[in-house]
């Protein structure tokens, strides 16, 4: 097995796509990063894991309308001002990412925008997983023990956040096809076949 790829999942809540990706990195037994890229950018910046996070979950949804945030691939050393901005956070973690990648160890990332990222990259399968409003409302139900109600407001509020983080962050629309290798709808192909899509476009790419 070649064993210098990526794969990079973007999923809407609700979708398992954390799962899927779960299930991929088991098979093909590789690296699974998820929140594990916030302690690994803490460590290479000596910044607070703390403030990665808040990064991650909560920005301030008033910077997403300014103007983008140009995304330069370099970040800010200590001292500078802007070094513990969102943005050189932002930049950390696509470092760290960038730096995985070159390391010749394979692994899959879920978020993270991991597309955008790892695009310049040739040995990279990039997925979207989506789903049905009811398949997602009902994961999410089960999993937060809420109505459905609120289900479906924490559905629009987290995908809506990821839409504009993606933007803001990369300049490109979080979603769209043409970003991606490969979409799917994991509430009409199951989790496993999603899987084995993974794995399958995976070895079309030369990459198994």
């Amino acid at each position: 097995m070649a064993r210098h790829f990526a794969i990079t999942i973007a999923r809407t809540l609700g979708s398992d796509g954390g799962e899927i990706a779960r299930r991929v990195a088991q098979k093909l037994n590789i690296r699974f990063i998820d929140k594990e890229l916030l302690s690994l950018a803490s460590s290479e910046s000596g910044i607070n894991e703390a403030l990665f996070s808040i990064m991650d979950e909560k920005v301030n949804r008033r910077i997403f309308r300014q103007s983008t945030a140009a995304y330069r691939g370099e970040v800010y050393d200590p001292g500078h001002e802007d070094f513990l901005s969102n943005k050189n956070l932002f930049e950390y973690q696509s470092k760290v990412l960038r730096d995985i990648y070159n390391s010749g160890e394979p692994f899959i990332v879920v978020g993270r925008a991991g597309s955008f990222i790892l695009d310049e990259f040739p040995r990279v399968v990039k997925v979207s997983v989506t789903a049905s409003e009811q398949y997602c409302v009902e994961n999410i139900m089960d999993r937060n023990c809420i109505s459905e109600s609120e289900a479906k407001k924490l559905i629009a509020r987290t995908n809506k956040y990821r839409y504009e983080f993606f933007k803001y962050f990369t300049g490109k629309e979080w979603g769209n096809p043409l970003n991606y290798d490969l979409c799917l709808n994991s509430s009409s192909m199951g989790i496993e076949n999603c899987v084995e899509l993974i794995v399958h476009s995976a070895k079309l790419k030369g990459l198994l």
